[in-house]
């Protein structure tokens, strides 16, 4: 996956930005699909400072589009030109509620919680500041959806399970992640597709399309 979102740039011209929206939109929609609409639903997005806040910041929006009522709270963007800050601002724009996770007691008190907050480069051990965030999902008594891998768990290895986020659902992105095989903490998987052509795939060119042939988010069983 990390390989193919690098090529995605170089052989086709599908910039990270265009991945995100599509993360976002589809995670947005699983959330609507998945608790019968969101409209007036109270929905907390927790954000991180890399991709997967850019992921969960665009949810925010089209959850809001629909009729939520959304407050998104986490960790400031790495850099001021990231994909993360350009949502982070779009989201503020709109008068969305952010809550910078370092200047309040966190508190998740919502109806649905989207974790957006570590992906696949997390790195163990855990920071104070995202294990703290990660303490107060799992302290929630609401369902979670997590945004391609529970948060603090190792994409490849799924190595951290006892101290990662206990996600009742997760929406993959791509492709599945094997850290997410048999992991307790993930709830049930759906796999998103978000536009990565299926030629960057060499070796599992056909498996490929099969998945995507089966529609953009599909329970992995």
């Amino acid at each position: 996956m990390r390989q193919a979102d690098a090529e995605a740039v170089t052989r086709f011209g599908v910039e990270p930005i265009q991945l995100m929206e599509a993360a976002g939109l589809q995670t947005a929609r699983l959330v609507a699909s998945l608790f019968g609409g969101v409209d007036g639903k109270r929905i907390a997005v927790v954000n991180g400072s890399g991709n997967n806040g850019g992921d969960a910041m665009v949810s925010a929006r089209y959850l809001r589009q629909r009729g939520a009522r959304v407050r998104v709270v986490g960790i400031q963007p790495s850099s001021e030109t990231s994909l993360s800050a350009r949502h982070l601002r779009t989201v503020q724009s709109l008068g969305i509620d952010w809550t910078d996770a370092r200047a309040a007691p966190i508190e998740l008190d919502a109806d649905v919680i989207v974790d957006g907050l570590l992906g696949t480069g997390v790195r163990l051990p855990l920071r104070p500041l995202e294990a703290r965030l990660i303490e107060a999902i799992n302290r929630a008594s609401a369902p979670v959806v997590a945004i391609d891998i529970p948060s603090g768990l190792e994409a490849d290895t799924g190595a951290g399970a006892d101290h990662c986020v206990k996600a009742s659902f997760t929406v993959t992105l791509g492709l599945p992640k094997p850290g997410l095989l048999g992991s307790k903490a993930a709830g049930r998987v759906f796999l998103a597709d978000i536009g990565l052509p299926a030629d960057l795939f060499r070796d599992d060119q056909a498996a490929i399309r099969a998945i995507f042939a089966l529609g953009d988010l599909v329970e992995l069983v």
